[in-house]
């Protein structure tokens, strides 16, 4: 029992060997003739090692009950019927089988071991199997028994002679179908057209089979030429392609429309209402397509739901095809191409949505954290105002009056900036003043923290944007007051420079340096530090960028630890009159 299972596994590693025995098996059944019982037998042989070969279903799995009992009851028919006609058509279907196989196998020497087997096939239909069904008038005086017999098994010697190859035991062997198909027609057409023409020329059956073989041989030398020529002529081969692949669906035009599809318009499912719509436009044979997407929890349907229902499923995306009859499996492959189209861009419009919504939260984020330096500067300009009402008495000095009408209503219109930009979150404008009125109040406000004010150049006609410029003073100005309580000594300068390019905030102070990683990153980013700094800086160089204007640190050494707000590069400057 071993043996047997031994040698059974050394056969399924060693197909080709159980190929040559069939071939030798069929040859010795011939010789022994079909009706005979030990043609029969070893026929039966034959099959059996077939069953063992044949590259439908793998080896290692197990047929039901079911299946084996029809395979012998399909053995005891061919057995008991066993006959020329019949072997013919084995033959055949042998041959056809083994073709499919040439035209995938990449392996030269397995090529060639296939290509003997299907010439020793072809050579057993015309010469021992098709002759003694033809009168004997038919026949010329060459012995084709005698070939048959004695010369066509010379084949299996080249077979046994070409060199072994690994064979890979755990994948499925491969067949062409539609080469197995035209090979078998291709024989039928042999056989049946030498036939034909020994009936209506009155030729023999060798020169009736000479006449065939060259009229197919031209025929087939015609159509390949015809299938790829080398002119201008693109050939049937891109015609059937062509065919292939559109199946009569119009994907040139399907493409163009869901390109022109506008990007931005409406929502998603509109778009795939639209593209439902088109479908029923199109294919002209489709009643109705519906569509859900399973995220969105929405649903629809264009046409009407009558028919053969076809479900497409995408992802999270299923179009319902109804059509009047079922779909093929060509059909079924060539819209699902289209469908995969629809999904795409589906798909698109979708991430551009969250891609607006994103951006619009984006856009609240930077404005409320650029707002939040805003209230603070505003709570501290409260404070001071809050510390100077405490120092005075019942009866205010007129200094802290005139103050309070100062400093109120810059508060209070600062407030109401805050208040609009977070009604419109994307708001970045700033309004433009002469620099010289801004510079002034500047100068007012932040008298009182002993802070050095520098105006260099004619500031008279000069427009500066005051929220830009407010917001970059008293950032850059707490920046600069925080090293203080370290550095009690520190001064602080703040210059405003006017320059063909425009007005020019800097604020330098004479403390220590920042930090070189520090100070690569300010304005580029947020900035993990101690005090927070970095966050402000970072959103004033944001908002500068809408005003036209740019944030760098020009000097950061001990001693000199500058600030300038400059207008960006080829920027013209505005100017007012005064």
């Amino acid at each position: 029992m071993k043996d047997f299972i031994s040698l059974g596994r050394w056969l399924g590693e060693h197909p080709r060997w159980l190929l040559l025995a069939q071939l030798v098996l069929l040859h010795l059944t011939l010789m022994a003739g079909p009706a005979s019982g030990l043609g029969r037998s070893l026929m039966m042989a034959h099959v059996g090692l077939f069953v063992l070969w044949q590259p439908f279903v793998g080896g290692e799995k197990k047929l039901a009950r079911g299946h084996v009992l029809m395979l012998l009851v399909v053995v005891g028919i061919a057995a008991a019927f066993l006959s020329l006609g019949l072997m013919t058509l084995w033959v055949m279907l042998l041959a056809s089988i083994i073709g499919g196989k040439i035209f995938i196998l990449g392996s030269r020497w397995t090529r060639w071991f296939h290509l003997l087997a299907l010439a020793y096939l072809v050579a057993t239909l015309l010469v021992f199997l098709l002759p003694p069904l033809l009168p004997a008038a038919a026949l010329i005086s060459v012995p084709l028994d005698t070939v048959a017999r004695y010369f066509l098994p010379l084949v299996f010697l080249p077979m046994l002679a070409l060199p072994g190859e690994k064979q890979v035991t755990d994948r499925r062997e491969m067949i062409d179908f539609a080469y197995s198909v035209f090979i078998f027609l291709l024989l039928a057409v042999v056989l049946l057209g030498s036939i034909a023409g020994m009936l209506l020329t009155g030729l023999g059956y060798v020169e009736s089979l000479l006449v065939v073989l060259v009229v197919m041989g031209g025929a087939l030398l015609f159509l390949g030429w015809v299938w790829s020529p080398r002119g201008a002529f693109s050939g049937l081969g891109a015609l059937v392609s062509r065919y292939l692949l559109s199946a009569n669906l119009p994907f040139e035009f399907w493409v163009e429309h869901l390109a022109a599809y506008p990007l931005e318009g409406g929502k998603p499912e509109d778009f795939l209402v639209w593209a439902c719509e088109r479908l029923t436009q199109e294919i002209a044979w489709l009643s109705g397509v519906g569509w859900e997407d399973v995220e969105s929890q929405s649903h629809g349907l264009v046409g009407v739901a009558a028919g053969q229902p076809t479900v497409f499923r995408r992802s999270d995306i299923s179009l319902t095809l109804h059509t009047a009859q079922p779909l093929t499996p060509m059909l079924i492959w060539q819209l699902n191409i289209l469908i995969h189209l629809i999904e795409e861009f589906y798909r698109a419009r979708q991430r551009a949505r969250q891609l607006r919504q994103l951006s619009y939260l984006q856009a609240v984020y930077e404005t409320g954290s650029r707002l939040t330096h805003d209230i603070k500067n505003l709570l501290q300009s409260l404070n001071t105002l809050c510390v100077a009402a405490s120092r005075e008495g019942d009866q205010p000095s007129p200094e802290f009056q005139r103050l309070l009408m100062r400093q109120l209503p810059t508060v209070a219109q600062r407030l109401q900036q805050t208040l609009d930009k977070l009604g419109q979150p994307s708001l970045e404008s700033s309004t433009w003043i002469l620099a010289r009125l801004w510079w002034a109040d500047a100068a007012r406000r932040f008298a009182a923290q002993n802070v050095e004010f520098v105006s260099i150049g004619d500031i008279s006609t000069a427009l500066a944007p005051s929220n830009l410029f407010a917001s970059a003073l008293e950032n850059m100005l707490q920046n600069a007051l925080e090293k203080k309580p370290m550095q009690p000594s520190l001064k602080v300068k703040v210059s405003l420079v006017a320059s063909p390019e425009g007005v020019i905030l800097a604020v330098e102070d004479d403390g220590s340096p920042l930090a070189p990683g520090l100070a690569a990153d300010i304005g580029r980013g947020p900035v993990a530090s101690e005090n927070g700094l970095g966050i402000g800086l970072y959103q004033l160089a944001r908002q500068a960028a809408t005003s036209q204007y740019v944030l760098e640190l020009a000097d950061n050494r001990a001693g000199a630890v500058r600030f300038v707000l400059r207008p960006a590069a080829g920027v013209a400057p505005a100017e007012g009159k005064n």
